[in-house]
C-alpha cells in the first residue's frame, strides 16, 4: 500500500509540473499533456482515487454521457491515443 501511495504522490508533483508549462507551437511536453487523459492504461489506476471516471467526469460538466475513444496524438511518442470524449 505505501508504494502505491508514493508512486500516486509522484504522479500528481509530475501532473502539477507539467501543467504549469505554458503551451506553445510544437512543445513536445504540452502537446503530450493535452494527449494524455483519463482513459490511458497507465492513468486508470487513478480512476476513483485521483479522479474520477470518464463518463462521471463527463457528467459533472453537464454532458449526458463520457466514453473513451481512440484518436489521433499530437504527442511525438505516440501515433494514437486514448482520449474521454463527451456526448450530449
Amino acid at each position: 500500500m505505501a508504494k502505491v501511495t508514493s508512486l500516486l504522490l509522484c504522479l500528481m508533483v509530475a501532473i502539477v509540473m507539467f501543467s504549469s508549462i505554458p503551451e506553445t507551437e510544437a512543445n513536445p511536453i504540452s502537446d503530450c499533456w493535452a494527449t494524455w487523459s483519463r482513459c490511458t492504461r497507465w492513468s486508470r489506476a487513478g480512476t476513483g482515487i485521483l479522479w474520477k471516471s470518464c463518463n462521471d467526469r463527463c457528467i459533472e460538466l453537464g454532458y449526458r454521457s463520457g466514453t473513451c475513444r481512440e484518436v489521433p496524438s499530437r504527442c511525438p511518442l505516440t501515433s494514437k491515443a486514448w482520449q474521454c470524449q463527451c456526448s450530449r
